[in-house]
């Protein structure tokens, strides 16, 4: 659910850490290349880009607290412009993070995810050759004790 029934978001939103202990224990921080190689095949690259930036201010905001985050700002910095109506691309990106898990709206503040989890079967079965090769790589340097959501490009 979107902020609001208005045709337009707010300027500046809130940005709150959405905490969910065992993604974050087995997944991806935003900054990984899993997120990059992987997620992007299913998110698409605004809404990746989108949450790369989200999602490193949500881990970097104290449970319980909020960030202040000029959507404007943020669209121009993403290649996308100064809109934020409601079908602006802006928009349309926080509602793709919305749809796969990523965040959610908890009133007017989006509730960002610090990590991803692994895809699904079903999403890894729409991916391309190179991001399944890579997703299975990376989990499995992530079981032997390497990289995740603790883990760096």
């Amino acid at each position: 659910m979107e902020p609001r029934s208005a045709s337009q978001l707010a300027v500046i939103i809130k940005v709150t850490p959405l905490v969910d202990t065992l993604v974050e224990a087995h997944g991806f921080r935003p900054d990984s290349i899993y997120v990059e190689y992987c997620w992007l095949g299913v998110l698409g690259p605004t809404s990746t880009f989108a949450y790369r930036r989200l999602g490193l201010i949500a881990a970097a905001t104290p449970a319980g607290s909020e960030a202040p985050v000029d959507l404007v700002d943020l669209a121009v910095s993403l290649g996308l412009g100064e809109g934020t109506g409601r079908n602006s691309l802006m928009a349309r990106a926080l509602r793709r993070l919305v749809q796969f898990g990523a965040a959610e709206w908890r009133g007017d503040a989006l509730a960002v995810r610090r990590a991803l989890a692994p895809l699904t079967v079903r999403q890894l079965g729409r991916l391309g050759f190179t991001a399944r090769a890579m997703h299975h790589r990376i989990t499995e340097q992530h079981r032997a004790g390497g990289h995740g959501a603790h883990g760096t490009r």
